[in-house]
């Protein structure tokens, strides 16, 4: 019981901050090159590009905050307050690391992946996180949907025949850090 708690605070956690990750990480320099508008950021990179404050909530778990960083190249790194066992759970999240894309005038979709470990240290499933999100029309604030799923560690998350063990849905709203 107390291990089904852990492994949902797990992915509970890596979820938030996949999704995060995915929904706000740009890709800048491939839009500066001209890259392809399937990959990166790509026009928008410059208006995303930054570091959010998001809220998620997840099915069935208390809300975790989590720290958001999209880089203009369209990468995505991410962490959130329940990483280290917040809540009672068992495991622990390593960092979510991913990459975005534009899907629409002021909407992106990410991509993450991050793994959990059990309080020896040893790694117990790799998650995989996919989101979508809707900023308001400065790029400074906005909401999204993730889904996150688990995988054991023999298996290749970024293989779309592999099956996960399980997965949750979560809506994420996240605020822009400023300086004043």
């Amino acid at each position: 019981m107390q291990e089904a708690e852990t492994n949902r605070r797990q992915l509970l956690s890596w979820t938030l901050w996949s999704s995060l990750i995915g929904f706000l990480w740009p890709r800048s320099s491939e839009a500066a090159n001209g890259g392809p508008p399937g990959v990166g950021g790509a026009p928008m990179s410059p208006q995303v590009a930054g570091t959010y404050l998001a809220t998620v909530l997840h099915q069935g778990f208390p809300p975790a905050l989590a720290l958001i960083t999209l880089t203009a190249d369209g990468s995505f790194i991410s962490n959130d307050t329940s990483d280290h066992g917040a809540g009672g759970t068992v495991t622990r999240d390593g960092p979510v690391h991913g990459t975005w894309k534009r899907t629409g005038p002021n909407q992106i979709a990410a991509r993450t992946l991050y793994f959990a470990f059990d309080p020896a240290g040893i790694p117990i499933w790799i998650a995989r996180t996919t989101g979508r999100f809707n900023f308001d029309n400065g790029f400074n604030s906005g909401t999204g949907t993730l889904t996150v799923e688990r995988f054991k560690m023999n298996q290749d998350p970024l293989d779309p025949r592999q099956a996960p063990s399980d997965s949750l849905s979560a809506t994420i709203t996240a605020r822009r850090i400023t300086v004043p």
